[in-house]
């Protein structure tokens, strides 16, 4: 049984698990990097800890943006490339990867330049006041040039997945991870660049995995491999996979534009701590999300696969065991950061008015956890169907509908307080969203 194979016939729950495994420990080694960056930055700075968070905090956002560019063409493509392989369509798959290349390459160097030229009223606008804004400078500059390597490395490592070769996509994952958690001490400490060593180090590991990528490819190992002449571009082929990808990459678009909302907020209601908190708060979030991430991505292949085929009750099977993982793994998250709130702040730095705002912030912020795997189990499940619309829908319901107005109003009553109650309220009525959007599509397929 070949790795495209087995999405149609190996036992779900095994498949799943095999599937999700790599997935889950790539991810959480790249969302640990990222939480030792602010570490290393937090405990390297010194006085200017608080200031070199808040730093990071700030082009956060920008990061989003390029993450909004990966994913947007790698979920779209590997959902094509999934469901051509699951109806036969080989070739069609193949031309695909050579579009998700030429897409990523455009893409990504019209914004480097565009986000470079601006990069000081852009960061402004995302909440760097004038002493944060060195920092945020400093940081932004690097990360900005190493875009094209992020998201190539990034949208190549789905069309990877897509094929079935959740390990390979791990291994891209892991060793980029390793070498910047290596390189940042070095940059940071060592050779005494601060800030501008992290991006550095940053950089570098998004070279390397960018050279994994090429070598998977290059080496003969790909199912679906790439071709010179596919990186013409295939009107069909764009269209379909932009399509599909809009409601992912408009996720990380809104989730970055709404950070413009939260900054400014919070420099209001807060000042720079308040963005500093925020920024530790969003790392360990996302390092806790991580987990029901890769299970959306190891069950994205087998929706699209078994989709194409037309085989919905293996399209069920897979659903209702990723709901109840992807509900498991929030409330064990949920658990643990309810039991040692000041312990992960403290992480971060020692800095004693940071961690008396930031540990009632984080137990907030993750009250409703348990009811987010519903929403991303939701949103696979739409995007591997090819649904775009419903899973922008689904996605904007909680970012565009729900939250900036909790956001603006709630504070006006319980100053910043209320933008931490903000999330879990908005979680709360997303996950009402998705739990209707995933029965309805499942009563169209005749699943339910």
């Amino acid at each position: 049984m070949d790795r495209t194979e087995m999405l149609g016939q190996e036992n779900v729950k095994t498949l799943i698990i095999r599937l999700a495994t790599p997935a889950i420990i790539g991810l959480m080694v790249q969302a640990i990097y990222n939480l030792v960056d602010t570490i290393f930055i937090g405990r390297g700075l010194g006085e200017d800890s608080v200031l070199g968070i808040a730093g990071i905090s700030v082009a956060f956002p920008v990061q989003m943006l390029m993450m909004a560019i990966a994913l947007g063409v790698g979920i779209g493509g590997a959902s094509v490339i999934s469901r051509s392989l699951g109806s036969g369509r080989r070739e069609y798959a193949e031309r695909t990867v050579g579009n998700m290349v030429t897409m990523i390459l455009f893409s990504s160097l019209v914004f480097t330049a565009l986000a470079i030229y601006y990069i000081e009223p852009i960061l402004t606008l995302f909440g760097a006041s004038e002493t944060v804004l060195p920092f945020a400078t400093d940081y932004t500059y690097y990360i900005l040039l190493g875009t094209v390597f992020f998201t190539f490395s990034a949208a190549m490592s789905n069309a990877i997945r897509a094929e079935g070769n959740t390990i390979f996509a791990m291994m891209i994952l892991v060793v980029s991870s390793v070498a910047n958690i290596i390189l940042n001490p070095l940059f940071i400490f060592e050779l005494g660049m601060g800030i501008k060593g992290a991006a550095i180090a940053t950089v570098i590991s998004q070279i390397i995995g960018t050279l994994m990528v090429l070598y998977y490819y290059f080496s003969g190992r790909a199912e679906v491999p790439f071709y010179f002449s596919n990186l013409a571009p295939h009107t069909g082929i764009i269209k379909e996979s932009s399509y599909i990808g809009t409601s992912e990459s408009m996720f990380n678009v809104v989730e970055s534009l709404l950070f413009l909302l939260f900054n400014q907020s919070l420099l209001h209601y807060g000042g720079d701590l308040g963005i500093a908190v925020f920024g530790i708060v969003i790392k360990v979030f996302m390092l806790t999300l991580m987990p029901i991430i890769g299970l959306k991505q190891a069950i994205q292949p087998i929706f699209g696969y078994n989709y194409g085929a037309t085989n919905y009750l293996r399209i069920r099977q897979t659903m209702t065991i990723a709901t109840y993982m992807a509900t498991a793994l929030c409330f064990l998250s949920m658990i643990i950061v309810f039991l040692i709130p000041e312990q992960i702040i403290g992480l971060f730095s020692n800095d004693p008015d940071l961690i008396e705002m930031g540990v009632p912030a984080i137990i907030i912020c993750y009250l409703m956890m348990p009811f987010i795997g519903v929403q991303i189990i939701a949103t696979a499940l739409l995007q591997s169907l090819g649904k775009s619309l419903e899973s922008l829908v689904l996605i904007l319901s909680r970012q565009v509908i729900f939250l900036p107005p909790l956001v603006l109003l709630l504070p006006l009553q319980f100053g910043l307080t209320g933008i931490w109650i903000a999330f879990p309220l908005s979680d709360l009525l997303a996950f009402v969203v998705a739990l209707f959007m995933m029965r309805r599509e499942s009563k169209k397929m005749e699943i339910l």
